[in-house]
C-alpha cells in the first residue's frame, strides 16, 4: 500500500499531463512553468536541508554517497555500454576540429544557475528554520505541478511511445545504461550501509539532476535528495565534457552516459560528433529513461 500511495498520484500526474491537451498549457507557458518551478522547488529543497540539525556532517554524508555512487556508476556503465556497442553495432564519429563551446557553456551555465538556488535555499533555511513551516508539504504539492508540466513536455515534444520504443539502438542503449546503473546503486548500497531501496532510488535520475533530488526530498529524505542531486548533476557535467571523446569509441557509450539528458541538454553535442542519424536513437534512449525516472524512484523509496 505505501509503494502505491506513493507512486500512484505522482504516475497520473504525469500521465494526465500527457494525454489530456489543455489548450491554456502551449509549449512556451509550460516551458517557462517548468523552468521557474523547477528552480523554485530547488530552493525549498535546500531551504530543508539547510534547516537539518547538524548541517555540516549530513552535508559532508551526502557528498562522499555521490561520489561513491558517481565512481560506480561511472565505471560499470561505461564498461556495459562499450560492450554493448561492440556487440549491437554502435557507430562512432570521426575526429572532429570543432566542438560546440557554446552549448557545453550554456549547460554548464544551467548547472550553475542550479547550485546557487540551492546553495540559497540552504542560506535561508539554516538562518530562518523557525520561522517558516509547512515547507515539506509545500514541495510535495509542488511535485504534482512539475510532473503535470512534464508529461505535458513530453506529449508536446511529439514522442510517440510506439515509434520510440521501436528504435532498437535506443531501446538496447537505454537498457543496458538502466540495468548498469540499477547494479551500481545495488552495490554503492552495500558499501555505504544503506537500504538496498535507497540505493536503487538514488541511482534512479539516469543525469537528470532537476528532478531526482527533488523526488527523493519530497518523498521524505532530504539527505538522500542531496545526493541524488549531486549524482546527477556530476554525471551531466562529466558526460559534456566525455562525449567528444566517448563518440570516438562508439554511440553506445556517448549517447548512454549522457543518460535521460540525451534527448534534451546534451542532444546537439552527440548530434554534432555522429551526425543527424544519431538523434533518433538519442530521443529514444533519454525518452524512455525520462520516462523511468518519476516511476522508479517513487517505487524504490515506497518500499519500506
Amino acid at each position: 500500500m505505501t509503494i502505491l500511495s506513493t507512486l500512484g498520484p505522482l504516475l497520473i500526474a504525469l500521465l494526465f499531463g500527457y494525454w489530456v491537451n489543455i489548450k491554456l498549457f502551449t509549449p512556451t507557458r509550460v516551458a517557462k512553468g517548468l523552468e521557474q518551478l523547477v528552480y523554485l522547488i530547488l530552493g525549498l529543497i535546500g531551504f530543508s536541508l539547510g534547516a537539518l540539525d547538524n548541517l555540516a556532517e549530513k552535508m559532508l554524508i551526502a557528498g562522499y554517497q555521490a561520489i561513491v555512487f558517481f565512481v560506480l556508476i561511472s565505471v560499470l556503465s561505461l564498461a556495459g555500454l562499450y560492450f554493448s556497442g561492440l556487440r549491437f553495432g554502435g557507430t562512432h564519429s570521426e575526429p572532429l576540429a570543432t566542438t560546440r563551446t557554446s552549448n557545453k557553456y550554456h549547460a554548464l551555465m544551467d548547472a550553475v544557475k542550479t547550485m546557487a538556488w540551492v546553495i540559497g535555499g540552504v542560506v535561508v533555511g539554516f538562518f530562518a528554520k523557525d520561522w517558516l513551516t509547512g515547507v515539506d508539504e509545500l514541495v510535495t504539492g509542488l511535485l504534482y505541478v512539475l510532473l503535470f508540466l512534464i508529461g505535458c513536455q513530453l506529449r508536446q515534444g511529439n514522442h510517440r511511445l510506439r515509434k520510440l520504443f521501436l528504435n532498437t539502438q535506443g531501446v538496447i542503449i537505454a537498457l543496458v545504461t538502466i540495468f548498469t546503473t540499477l547494479f551500481a546503486g545495488w552495490l554503492g548500497s552495500l558499501i555505504l550501509g544503506l537500504n538496498w531501496n535507497q540505493g536503487l532510488a538514488v541511482v534512479s535520475g539516469f543525469g537528470w539532476y532537476s528532478l531526482s533530488g527533488i523526488l527523493i526530498t519530497g518523498l521524505g529524505d532530504p539527505v538522500l535528495g542531496t545526493t541524488a542531486f549531486l549524482l546527477d548533476l556530476a554525471r551531466e557535467i562529466l558526460a559534456l565534457i566525455l562525449i567528444p571523446f566517448l563518440a570516438r569509441l562508439n554511440s553506445h557509450m556517448s549517447v548512454g552516459y549522457s543518460g535521460a539528458t540525451a534527448m534534451d541538454f546534451t542532444l546537439p553535442i552527440l548530434g554534432k560528433f555522429h551526425g543527424a542519424q544519431i538523434i533518433p536513437v538519442c530521443i529514444a534512449s533519454g525518452f524512455i529513461m525520462s520516462i523511468l525516472v518519476p516511476i522508479l524512484i517513487p517505487l524504490f523509496m515506497g518500499i519500506s
